[in-house]
């Protein structure tokens, strides 16, 4: 589980086309597939989309999801003891575009690292 600021804001190595991954575990064939777009879903609801959404049932993706969330939170706080809300708000809502937009790339390392395989890359 790698927590690095690299991997944070890796934005050129952000994942930009759909792919899918495999992995055998127990005789049964597991797919995932990871997307290259901007992740709507995490954007609404941050961790907890990687906590309850069944997609994303890896194992430590959670842990490694609340990093940057509480990172986020923690910003946040800070943050409103200097600034008004609206600045507040706004560096909020920062946080959950970037949240929003590595989402899939920090699913997709995570996938890695857990032992699935590139099948195929969608075009």
């Amino acid at each position: 589980m790698n927590f690095a600021p690299a991997e944070w804001f890796g934005f050129k190595q952000r994942v930009k086309q759909d792919l899918i991954f495999e992995k055998e575990e127990n005789g049964t064939t597991i797919t995932k597939r990871v997307y290259g777009r901007f992740n709507l879903w995490a954007l609404l609801f941050t961790w907890f989309y990687a906590l309850f959404s069944p997609r994303c049932q890896i194992r430590y993706f959670s842990l490694k999801s609340a990093v940057p969330f509480l990172a986020m939170l923690s910003l946040n706080m800070i943050v409103s003891l200097f600034f008004t809300e609206n600045v507040v708000m706004a560096v909020g809502l920062i946080g959950d575009i970037w949240y929003g937009i590595m989402f899939e790339t920090w699913f997709k390392n995570q996938l890695v690292a857990d032992g699935y395989q590139l099948v195929k890359a969608d075009q």
